[in-house]
């Protein structure tokens, strides 16, 4: 039986008391300065890879742990927080390559792990760890706490009780988004196809796009400034339309990422809004599918 989390927790409050835990400011990998966090604010969304916010490692020495991508320490490499910028632990460098962005599934699997790491050193009364260790665990703990809280809407919605299958036609500016919708409509039950999982080294770009876009009878077509301008994601989107018009039952799905001129083809449709609130938006087009 475990200690109850107020045991634990009184336990690392003692140790804490016993040393200065953390060295904020400083790379924990590294042992080096790196700039100081810009504070709170809503998650900033790049037009690359990564929104800031909480990401999954995937590899390397933190392979495993939720960190919080607050800075660019270069074109490769991430600044990145043990905790939320508000209440973090020191900072590592990460490379980009070996970040994304982490599922609901990813969060409660990091929760289970940092409670059973913690509820094991009660268990054994078995503090002989450095403080900071501790220390970054319980941050990086909240953390997952908070971004469980904030997609709480994800995990209480049930799973589709068919497998659908969903193109996801976007412009790349807006992976940081579309991949964030595809991890999470998978979670749910959905099969959303998406270029970078489906097109291997070698396979015909145009043949295994036009085979999903034959197959899918649902595409969320992703709306921005970018995409709207963007050639190949009209291709898609033509193609897709061409079906429709077809007489083939189809569902088209807009997904407004920022505000931008619709197409006037879609401007009678009703689209997910993504512009202010994910959950809102994918909450919209999570009712559509299903």
């Amino acid at each position: 039986m475990g200690l109850p989390q107020t045991d634990v927790f009184h336990q690392f409050l003692t140790i804490a008391a016993q040393g200065l835990v953390g060295r904020a400011g400083h790379d924990t990998d590294r042992d080096r300065p790196v700039r100081q966090s810009k504070g709170f604010s809503m998650p900033k969304e790049r037009s690359e890879e990564l929104e800031y916010g909480p990401v999954l490692i995937i590899g390397g020495r933190n392979k495993g742990r939720i960190l919080y991508y607050d800075d660019d320490d270069n074109k490769k490499t991430a600044i990145c927080y043990a905790g939320h910028p508000l209440d973090f632990v020191g900072n590592v460098l990460v490379r980009k390559s070996l970040m994304r962005y982490p599922t609901v599934d990813d969060l409660l699997r990091r929760r289970e792990a940092i409670w059973r790491t913690l509820n094991s050193h009660a268990i054994r009364d078995n503090w002989n760890v450095h403080p900071t260790y501790i220390h970054q665990l319980w941050s990086e703990r909240t953390m997952v706490y908070s971004a469980l809280e904030e997609r709480r809407m994800i995990g209480s919605l049930p799973r589709m009780g068919h497998k659908s299958d969903v193109f996801l036609c976007h412009s790349s500016a807006d992976k940081w988004l579309v991949r964030r919708v595809h991890d999470d409509l998978a979670t749910l039950g959905a099969s959303p196809w998406l270029d970078e999982n489906q097109i291997k080294v070698g396979d015909s770009i145009v043949a295994k796009i036009d085979e999903a876009l034959q197959l899918a009878p649902t595409m969320i077509v992703f709306l921005s400034e970018i995409s709207v301008k963007s050639l190949w994601t009209s291709k898609e989107w033509q193609s897709f339309l061409a079906r429709k018009l077809s007489g083939k039952t189809l569902q088209i799905l807009p997904a407004l990422v920022e505000n931008c001129e619709i197409p006037s083809i879609l401007q009678d449709v009703k689209y997910a809004d993504f512009r202010e609130e994910y959950n809102d938006g994918f909450k919209q087009i999570y009712d559509a599918i299903t």
